[in-house]
C-alpha cells in the first residue's frame, strides 16, 4: 500500500470514530470532539483539552501522518519476518510451547493480516488519547509537575535524543507512568468492546467462522499493540528496570498489564454471551501470549538500537496555553 493510501485508510477509520463520538456522547454533554493531522516526522499522537474541566468538554486529538505510516510499515515487516522463519529451525521450535507453530491467522490473507493489525493499533492509540481526556490527565500532571513559574508552550515537543538528557525521575515520572497506565486501561477496554462489536455482526462473520475469526483478530490486535509499544520505546532497552523513570512505562511492563486485561475481559461470561465464540480460557491465554511473544521476537531480532525519528507524546492541560509533553515512549 502506498503512503497516501495508508493516510486515507487511517483518516477514514479515526474520522468515523470521531464522528460517532462527537455526535453521540459529546453532543449529549454539550461538548465537541475533533481530530487533527500533522505532517512532522513524529511517531505519535496527542490529546488536547481546550476548556475548563468543569465545563462541557472541548477535546481534540492530533495524529501525526508519520505515526500511521510507520505502524503500517512495521506490520508489513513483522508479517514478512514471521513468514520467513524457516520451518523446523530453532526459532520455529520456540512456538511448540503454544501448542502449534502457526504464526499468523490462516483465516486472513497477507493483506488482511496487515490491515487488521494496523486498524487495531491505531484505534487503540486513539482510545488511549481519549482516556487521557476522559480522566483529565493534563490537570493531574500539571498539579504534580515542577514549575519554573512560567506557562509551558503548547509546541514544546523535543526529539527523542534530546529528551534522553532530561529524563524525568521521582514523583513526576511516577505520576506520568500512572496516568499512562490508566489511559492504557481505557484504550484496551474500548478496543475489546470494538472487537466484540465486530465479531457479533453477522454481516462481518457468520456463525461457523466466528470462533476462528475472533481468535485471529485477538492475535493480530495484541501483535499490533506490541509493535506500537516497541516502536515508541525508541532505542531504550526493552527490559524493565527497578527504578521508575521516563515519561512512559517500559513496553514489556505495559504488555504484562494489558495482555491479562484482554484475556480476562474476553473470558467473561457477558463477552462470550454477546459475541458467541468458543475459545476456552487456556486458549485465550496462549493466543495472547503467543502474539506478544511474536512481536517481542521480531523486535529483538531485527531492530537496531537507534532510531532517526522524533518520538513524542503530548497531552494538553485544561488551558490551551499550558501543556505537558513527554517524549520517550508511547503514542
Amino acid at each position: 500500500m502506498e503512503d497516501i493510501e495508508i493516510y486515507h485508510l487511517a483518516g477514514q477509520v479515526l474520522g468515523d470514530l470521531t464522528h460517532d463520538l462527537s455526535d453521540g456522547i459529546y453532543a449529549q454533554l454539550g461538548g465537541e470532539l475533533s481530530i487533527k493531522w500533522r505532517a512532522e516526522k513524529i511517531f505519535g499522537a496527542f490529546a488536547s483539552s481546550l476548556g475548563e474541566s468543569d465545563k462541557p468538554p472541548k477535546h481534540s486529538i492530533t495524529v501525526y501522518y508519520e505515526f500511521v505510516r510507520q505502524v503500517w510499515r512495521d506490520a508489513e515487516d513483522f508479517c514478512k519476518f514471521l513468514r520467513g522463519i524457516p520451518e523446523g529451525s530453532g526459532v520455529d521450535k520456540l512456538y511448540d510451547f503454544y501448542d502449534d507453530r502457526v504464526k499468523l491467522p490462516t483465516c486472513f490473507n497477507d493483506e488482511e493480516h496487515v490491515k487488521n493489525m494496523f486498524v487495531a493499533a491505531i484505534t487503540w492509540v486513539y482510545f488511549h488519547e481519549i482516556g487521557h481526556l476522559m480522566q483529565e490527565h493534563g490537570v493531574i500532571r500539571d498539579e504534580f509537575e515542577p514549575s519554573d513559574g512560567g506557562a509551558k508552550q503548547t509546541n514544546d515537543v523535543h526529539d527523542f535524543e534530546a529528551s534522553q538528557a532530561k529524563l524525568i525521575v521521582g514523583r513526576e515520572a511516577l505520576v506520568s507512568h500512572v496516568t499512562e497506565l490508566a489511559a492504557d486501561f481505557e484504550a484496551t477496554n474500548f478496543n475489546v468492546i470494538e472487537l466484540l462489536r465486530h465479531v457479533r455482526d453477522s454481516d462481518f462473520v457468520d456463525d461457523e467462522a466466528r470462533t476462528e475469526v475472533f481468535s485471529g483478530l485477538v492475535y493480530l490486535m495484541v501483535c499490533g499493540l506490541s509493535l506500537v509499544f516497541f516502536r515508541f520505546n525508541g532505542n531504550r532497552p526493552i527490559l524493565p528496570t527497578a527504578v521508575v523513570e521516563g515519561s512512559h512505562p517500559n513496553p514489556l511492563t505495559r504488555l504484562e498489564i494489558i495482555v491479562p486485561q484482554i484475556f480476562e475481559s474476553l473470558d467473561g461470561s457477558m463477552a462470550r454471551r454477546v459475541a458467541g465464540y468458543d475459545v476456552d480460557r487456556r486458549q485465550l491465554v496462549l493466543l495472547c501470549a503467543k502474539a506478544a511473544f511474536s512481536a517481542t521476537l521480531y523486535w529483538s531480532m531485527t531492530k537496531p538500537r537507534t532510531t532517526s525519528l522524533t518520538i513524542a507524546s503530548c497531552s494538553r492541560t485544561s488551558s490551551p496555553t499550558q501543556s505537558f509533553c513527554n517524549t520517550s515512549s508511547r503514542s
